[in-house]
C-alpha cells in the first residue's frame, strides 16, 4: 500500500506586513496625485472649507459682545412685510414679531428695552440696552453717548401692544435726531411667548 504524501503546513499570512505596504502605497499615491495636480494646467481646483461661523449664543458669551451697544453698525433695508400697522396719532413704524426676530438674527439693529430696570433684570432680549422711558431725562445723559450714530436702526420695545413706554422712547429719540427708530409692537410678552432667546440680569 502506497504511503500517503505528507501535506505541507500552510504558510502563515503576514497581515501586518501587507497592511504596512498598502498604507505606504496609499500615501505615495496621494502625495504623487497632489503634486501632479498642482503642476498640471488642467488640474482640479482645491477648495479650502471656510471657517465655521459662531453661533449666536457663542457671540453673546464672547468678551467683545458688550464692548458696544447692539450688534452691527450698518442700516439694513426695511422689511415692509414685517411691519405692523401704526395706530393713529404718530408715524412711528411698528415691527411685528417676525420683523423684530429678523433684525435680531441679522444683528443689525440696536434694541432698547423701555421697561423699568427691575423688569429688565428679570428678563430681556439679548443685546438690548436698559433705557427706561419714564426716566428719559435722567437716563438719556448716560445712554445717548453710547448711541453716537443717528442713522443706526433702533428697535424699542416694552410690555406689548398695551404699553406706551416704547412709543414714548421712540418719539423722544426721534426728537433727538435719530432717523431709524422702530417700535416692536408685540414687545417682551410676544418675544418670550415665541420661545426666542432671552437673558436675565444687568448684562445686555
Amino acid at each position: 500500500m502506497a504511503s500517503r504524501a505528507r501535506r505541507r503546513p500552510p504558510i502563515p499570512f503576514a497581515l501586518p506586513g501587507v497592511l504596512a505596504e498598502a498604507w505606504g502605497l496609499f500615501l505615495f499615491s496621494a502625495i504623487f496625485a497632489l503634486f501632479f495636480n498642482l503642476f498640471y494646467t488642467d488640474g482640479i481646483e482645491l477648495k479650502v472649507k471656510p471657517a465655521k461661523k459662531l453661533h449666536l449664543q457663542e457671540i453673546l458669551k464672547s468678551p467683545s459682545a458688550t464692548r458696544y451697544p447692539g450688534w452691527g453698525t450698518a442700516v439694513p433695508p426695511a422689511q415692509p412685510a414685517a411691519l405692523a400697522p401704526a395706530p393713529d396719532g404718530d408715524n412711528l413704524p411698528r415691527l411685528s414679531l417676525s420683523g423684530a426676530k429678523d433684525r435680531f438674527d441679522r444683528q443689525s439693529a440696536l434694541f432698547l428695552d423701555a421697561r423699568s430696570p427691575e423688569e429688565y433684570k428679570q428678563g430681556h432680549i439679548p443685546g438690548a440696552l436698559d433705557f427706561y422711558a419714564d426716566d428719559f431725562d435722567k437716563v438719556a445723559p448716560q445712554m445717548l453717548p453710547q448711541m453716537p450714530d443717528k442713522n443706526r436702526e433702533i428697535v424699542a420695545y416694552c410690555h406689548g401692544t398695551s404699553c406706551d413706554l416704547s412709543i414714548h422712547l421712540a418719539q423722544k429719540l426721534t426728537e433727538q435726531g435719530y432717523r431709524h427708530v422702530e417700535v416692536f409692537f408685540g414687545g417682551w410678552p410676544e418675544w418670550k411667548k415665541a420661545g426666542y432667546p432671552i437673558r436675565s440680569g444687568e448684562t445686555p
